[in-house]
């Protein structure tokens, strides 16, 4: 029986602290039995929790739920078990249940014995055979359109003659779609919500719509994960490192190739902590995908 072992990981802050991301792999006597890419939602409220930020407070929920759920645990089940560990983190800590700033968190996770990778929300993901990978890009369709918002916003400050250096400090393009990004999770987990809706850990309700579930065939024989603070589960890591060091050089705002709703600041190396494992099986009659 072919065993599931660990290749490649990192995990990168943007900043000063541990940052809002968190990798989770559980061992137990019959080897790997789960890996997660978590990625707590950045902070929007000011407001922090035991000296976390709301999402590194989620991260750590979402975390040690995933570490007590018992091996041969579902993605529903799963995702009813985290959902239920933010809920009582709501409570504890007098988080309203229609608070927009809730604490919250998405994540990727690999349950190689069941031969699946669940998904909540914008982490990416790509899948390994002998002929090649294939991704599985991990975005939504409000980070698109308020990304677009900000970078037209800056680029049309630039036409104007104000520099790089001080829209960097400043980032007005960010003050822009703020007031949107504080309101989103209205849109979240929420059957109705239209083209906009997206899924999230935060201790209410995952729709089905919002899980999604990647069966592993017996020909699969690596699976990436990746925050989004990367711009792919690349096949490996030091070329998901070029792919972002090369991006970031060439558009530090973040308003060219791959816009985003935040750029890079003062004081930062990216504009968004980013994790990344790549899982293998190890067995003697396999080959690495490429």
């Amino acid at each position: 029986m072919s065993e599931w072992v660990i290749a490649e990981r990192a995990h990168v802050p943007k900043g000063a602290g541990r940052g809002e991301d968190l990798l989770v792999t559980v061992e137990d006597d019959l080897g790997l039995r789960c890996v997660g890419v978590i990625d707590g939602a950045t902070d929007k409220s000011g407001r922090t929790y035991g000296g976390l930020s709301g999402g590194a407070l989620a991260a750590e929920r979402v975390a040690a739920s995933l570490r007590s759920l018992p091996a041969d645990t579902g993605p529903a089940a799963a995702v009813a078990a985290v959902t239920a560990g933010l809920a009582r983190l709501r409570r504890e800590w007098g988080v309203s249940e229609d608070d927009p700033l809730a604490p919250s968190a998405v994540a990727a996770v690999l349950l190689p014995r069941r031969r699946l990778v669940w998904r909540v929300g914008d982490v990416h993901l790509a899948i390994g055979r002998a002929g090649g990978w294939e991704h599985h890009r991990g975005d939504k369709a409000i980070d698109r359109v308020l990304a677009g918002a900000r970078a037209a916003y800056l680029h049309c400050l630039l036409a104007e003659g104000r520099s790089v250096a001080e829209l960097a400090r400043e980032d007005p393009g960010r003050e822009l779609v703020l007031p949107v990004l504080r309101r989103q999770s209205v849109l979240a987990n929420r059957e109705e919500a239209g083209p906009l809706g997206f899924g999230v850990l935060d201790g209410r309700r995952v729709p089905d719509r919002f899980v999604e579930v990647f069966p592993l065939d017996h020909e699969v024989l690596e699976v990436a994960l990746a925050s989004d603070g990367y711009l792919s589960a690349a096949e490996r890591l030091r070329h998901a490192e070029d792919e972002l060091a090369a991006s970031l050089r060439a558009d530090p705002m973040r308003i060219g190739a791959h816009p985003s709703t935040k750029g890079l600041t003062p004081g930062t190396v990216s504009f968004d902590d980013r994790t990344y494992v790549r899982v293998r099986r190890s067995a003697d009659d396999t080959v690495a995908a490429g």
